[in-house]
């Protein structure tokens, strides 16, 4: 009698592996979306805390103090776009407290509140005060 050495797979075996592989990722496709969304949403929920703590901190600072006393100071920050519209002096405490960091942080959030500009107003009595923030308690 012959002895047969099988060395590999057929190919109707293979086939049925790469079904199964196709049938399991088009199952966990959405899951995994929903995954990505949420550490989205968990990324913005720690820049926004970080920029507020920060600004915090700066406002410990005369020079930041002194400008913010001289009026309302905002910063916005929209969807896939940098902080923009405050003073100087705070903008650079911030960026002494956060680094680099700073300038790097966007929004990478697109939906619930996609678009809408998230606004930090630090008040002339010195108070924080937050705007359309993106919230912990939106990550589901």
């Amino acid at each position: 009698m012959k002895k047969m050495n099988n060395k590999g797979f057929s190919l109707v075996e293979l086939i049925v592996v790469v079904l199964i592989m196709a049938i399991i990722a088009v199952a966990l496709a959405p899951q995994v979306m929903k995954w990505v969304e949420n550490s989205r949403k968990s990324t913005d929920c720690n820049n926004y805390d970080s920029v507020v703590s920060a600004v915090n901190i700066a406002l410990a600072d005369e020079a930041v103090m002194a400008e913010v006393a001289a009026g309302d100071v905002t910063l916005q920050w929209a969807q896939n776009s940098a902080w923009s519209g405050a003073g100087t002096q705070l903008t650079a405490g911030i960026k002494r407290v956060l680094g680099d960091d700073f300038d790097d942080m966007r929004i990478k959030r697109t939906t619930d509140l996609a678009g809408v500009p998230y606004t930090i107003t630090v008040k002339a009595n010195g108070t924080v005060e937050r705007t359309s923030a993106p919230t912990s308690n939106s990550v589901s």
